[in-house]
């Protein structure tokens, strides 16, 4: 791949951790569920227990997971078009990558249990 289908990819992941912690700040401010990141397509916000609970319990993690989205686009990014810094590089993927299954887990526990 070359170098501009890789930077393509940093802007997609950079501006998906800006969605992500918009997504975190109107669930928890209004409650609403932004499905992108929240919910499979075969569950409809309408069927939850406890909207709130389910709001407290996952908007920090929905923040984590932007901002691990954020760093990592910025380091790709740095890395791509400033200064080589491929350690610092290959960390943030490999953290990033942990915390994007980690979330995975996260929200299939969370469906689980507030959703029918």
């Amino acid at each position: 791949m070359d170098r501009g289908l890789y930077s393509l990819i940093d802007l997609f992941v950079l501006g998906s951790g800006f969605y992500a912690l918009y997504g975190a700040f109107v669930l928890k401010r209004d409650g609403k569920v932004i499905r992108t990141f929240l919910l499979p397509k075969d569950v409809e916000p309408s069927s939850c227990k406890d909207l709130q609970a389910y709001a407290n319990l996952m908007a920090p993690k929905l923040q984590i997971l932007g901002i691990a989205m954020i760093v990592y686009g910025l380091v790709s990014l740095l890395n791509t078009y400033v200064v080589p810094v491929w350690t610092l590089f290959w960390v943030m993927m490999a953290a990033f990558f942990l915390v994007l299954i980690w979330y995975g887990i996260e929200l299939r526990k969370a469906t689980k249990r507030y959703f029918p």
